[in-house]
Formats: C-alpha cells, structure tokens, sequence
C-alpha cells in the first residue's frame, strides 16, 4: 500500500493522469521546432545544431549539467548539440515540447533548421562488468564483457542516427552456471519536406536473456534534459527465459503558423517473454495541437485511440489536454491527460490516461526530476491491463571528473478479472567516475522489488570499466563545461 501512496501522491503533484508505461512523459531533446511562417523571410544560418541559440530564450550565462546521465553515453562521447545521449533515440516522445515552446514566439524571423552540411560521426566503446548479489536475495555472481556503437548522419534537411549496444555474461545463480547475453538497438531518422512540414521514424529493440538485463547497462529515457531509467526496469530478471520488446513509430509535424502546429503520429510496441509463451502487442494514433499562448507557456488538446491485444486486450478512444511551459535555464513542466472510452475486456468503460514530468536544474552541479502516469501496459507487466507508473531522481555532479546519481521507479497494476493489484520497485544508486586515456568507471547498486515475487526482491552491486579509443576526456563528462 505505501507504494500505491507514494504514487498517487506523485500524480497529484504534478499531473492528471499518468505515463506510457515505456517512456512517462521522457521528451526527447532533439529540436526539430522549424516554427516559422513560410513568410517570415529568408532562412539564415544553422541553428539545427546549436541547442544554445535554439533555446536563447531560456537560457542564461549558467549552463546546465550535461543531459547524459548514464556511463554509456559518456563512453560514447555524446551529450553535445551533434552528438545527442543514447537515450534520445528511444523515448516515446520525439520531440521536446517544452523546447517547442521557446520556438512558438511571436515576431520571431529566425528558423530552425535541420543541420545544413554538420559532420557525419560514429563512435564504439567496450567494455566490461561484474556483478554479485547482497544477502537479501539468492547469491549469484555474473562476470561479462559489452560493446557499443553510435552511428550519426547528417546532410542539409535530412538526419539518420543508429545506435547498438549488447554483451554477454557467465551468470552463477542458484549453484548452476548461465550464458546470458542481451542486445539492444535502435534507428532514428528526421527529415524536413518544406518548412512547415517535418517528419520522423524511428525503431527500437530489445533482445536477450531476461536475466541479463539484472546487470547489463539501463536503458534511459529522456525527462527534461535529464536521463531516466526506463520504467520497466523494475521487471528486469522477473523471467526465466529469452524475452523481446521493441516500438516503431512515425510522425509528421505542420506549423500551422509562428505559434501553433499539428503534430500527427502512429506507433507499434510489441514485448514478448518465451518462457511463459507471452506476447502483447499495442497500437497508438494520435493527433495533437498545440499553441503558444506566450513564450514560455502553451496550451492543446489532442485525440488517440490505442489498441493492445490479447492476453491483455483492450481498445481506447479518448481526448485529453496538454499544458507545457518553460523556465529559467532549462526547468520544464510537460502535462497531459484525458478520458477514454474503453471496451468491455478494459473493465471500467471509462479511463484516465496521460502523461506528466517536471525536470528542475536546481544549481550549476544538480538537477531533479519527478514523473507519473497511467496508460496501458504493453504487456510490460504480466497480468495488468494499465500500468500506473512513477519515477524521480536527482543528479549531484562533484567535478569534471565525478558525478552521482539516485533513481526510483515504481509501477503498479491490476487484473480486471481478479482484481489482484501487482506493485514494484526499482531504486539505483550510481557514482560515475573518467579515468583519463579513454577509462571511466561506473559502480551502482540496484534493488528490485515486485511484491510477491521473492525471486525479484534482490539487491545487486554492479561495477563497470568502459574504454573508448580516442576520447577525449572533458568533452564527454556529464559535469559542466
């Protein structure tokens, strides 16, 4: 009961409704505003790139922590305007509204624009980890080594990012030795037709041992311009066997003028688990409008239907409102909710989704922030036909060398037949250090709980050494400039 409290308390806070359970209001933070009339005369230089002319509005001579939070990024030299976070390229939102409302002003000449002729860039890091239990759960060891890629292509109004990253592990758990291995991968690409029209797509999948994921790297996404763990993170290691997830989705995007557009977009996510012969798949279209009421603040409405099949299935329709605004430096305030009507196998006729995430960079060194939502559960979570979701964090940069991070994931869900409530937790602690020479050094310890569950009530110490050739140290730090 003490986590359904906490995370009512958390929707109260800060939302109506909730999250998509794979990605809770985690806006991307690739700007692709181009929110001008196609009258408001010539197009000047590049700003595609440059988030600090794009986000001139809101930002002051403090710069913010870099939005790169896990050790893979900072492995891979990412974090910059060209080089954006692993994270980025796999969140449910695309685009960053709040940053969209910086671009929705009144009297602005100036465009936003696709990288014009920027440098094409690929990064690798390997690495490797070891992993072992506390007391509290079954005692297990793991000992494995990782390989990543990131992949960036650019060229006047057109942009492709491609990203890779897996490894394998001997897992001792239980007396018995395992080989587990885990892969993760995802493509991106944005486009622009004409100034008014821009579009995207993108694909994402996860693919591996079910257990491997208790010690691989997170999977991130995006709050604000903070990094997350994913949601189902609380499930990690829940199954036995192989499982499978992954999204495909696309969007198109109209300015309707210099402070409103349309934002049009269609979405697939599949999760499958072997063992237990589970596979849910969810279908998404929505439409959005959204309209500057000043600078800072914005204001729309959007209409969806969802589908997601059977064990779990259930189909929406609905219509909600969105609120976002923007402040200071970087903090943002992204909200969005409504009702929906439901078929019968929903159980209540009549649902609360949405999403909602506040991200505040509290000083030069720290940054917070806080999540909540309700959508349904793409099967993230066996048994549940919505997933309410909560999350909150903070980040505390000591240096340019060292930073630190605190992370809790919560979720909760019911079975519409039996009524039974399933609940969880996912809390991570994480000091991230750079060695020099292309050396960094990331130990964590991470507890997951789902009640009723023992053999998911566990707490792990992680260590991992990445080495990227050619790093330059400074550049990829998660501390400021």
């Amino acid at each position: 009961m003490s986590l359904q409290k906490t995370m009512l308390v958390l929707c109260a806070s800060i939302a109506v409704g909730g999250a998509a359970p794979g990605a809770p209001a985690q806006d991307s933070q690739e700007r692709m505003s181009l929110l001008a009339d196609a009258g408001s005369g010539p197009r000047g230089t590049n700003t595609g790139t440059d988030r600090g002319e794009r986000d001139t509005p809101r930002t002051t001579s403090t710069e913010p922590l870099n939005s790169c939070s896990d050790s893979l990024s900072a492995a891979l030299q990412q974090g910059t305007p060209q080089f954006l976070c692993w994270a980025n390229i796999r969140t449910v939102e695309r685009w960053n509204m709040a940053s969209v409302v910086s671009g929705l002003q009144p009297g602005s000449d100036a465009a936003a624009e696709l990288p014009r002729n920027s440098p094409s860039m690929a990064r690798l890091t390997a690495g490797g980890f070891s992993g072992f239990s506390f007391p509290d759960a079954s005692p297990g060891q793991a000992y494995g080594g990782l390989g990543a890629g990131k992949l960036l292509l650019e060229h006047r109004r057109f942009q492709f990012m491609a990203e890779d990253g897996g490894g394998f592990a001997d897992l001792n758990a239980g007396g018995n030795q395992y080989l587990v291995g885990l892969n993760r991968a995802a493509v991106r690409a944005t486009g622009e037709v004409t100034p008014r029209w821009t579009w995207q797509g993108m694909a994402t999948n996860t693919y591996g041992t079910d257990a491997a994921r208790i010690v691989a790297p997170l999977d991130f996404r995006n709050i604000g311009d903070a990094e997350a763990p994913a949601a189902e993170t609380v499930v990690y290691g829940l199954h036995s066997g192989r499982m499978t997830s992954g999204e495909e989705s696309g969007k198109l995007r109209y300015l309707d003028s210099r402070r409103s557009l349309w934002d049009f977009s269609a979405a697939h996510t599949y999760t499958r688990y072997d063992s237990d012969d589970f596979l849910v798949q969810t279908e998404r279209a929505r439409v959005e409008y959204l309209h500057a009421l000043r600078p800072s603040m914005a204001l729309g409405g959007y209409a969806t239907g969802e589908h997601q099949s059977s064990p779990l299935e259930c189909s929406l329709g609905g219509a909600g409102l969105r609120y976002v605004a923007g402040w200071g430096v970087r903090s943002s305030l992204n909200l969005a909710g409504g009702l929906a009507g439901a078929n019968p196998s929903c159980g209540e006729r009549v649902q609360i989704t949405g999403t909602g995430a506040l991200y505040l960079p509290m000083n030069a060194t720290n940054d917070f922030y806080l999540s909540a939502g309700r959508d349904l559960s793409d099967g993230i979570l066996e048994h549940t036909m919505f997933l309410n979701t909560g999350a909150a964090g903070v980040r505390h940069a000591f240096s340019r060398i060292a930073d630190v991070r605190v992370s809790w994931n919560g979720l909760q869900g019911a079975d519409p037949l039996t009524k039974q409530t399933y609940h969880g937790m996912f809390e991570d602690l994480s000091l991230h250090i750079l060695m020099g020479s292309g050396f960094s050094q990331e130990a964590e310890i991470r507890h997951f709980n789902i009640a009723g569950t023992p053999n998911n009530d566990r707490t792990i110490a992680v260590f991992t050494l990445w080495w990227s050739p050619g790093q330059v140290t400074e550049a990829a730090h998660a501390a400021l400039p």
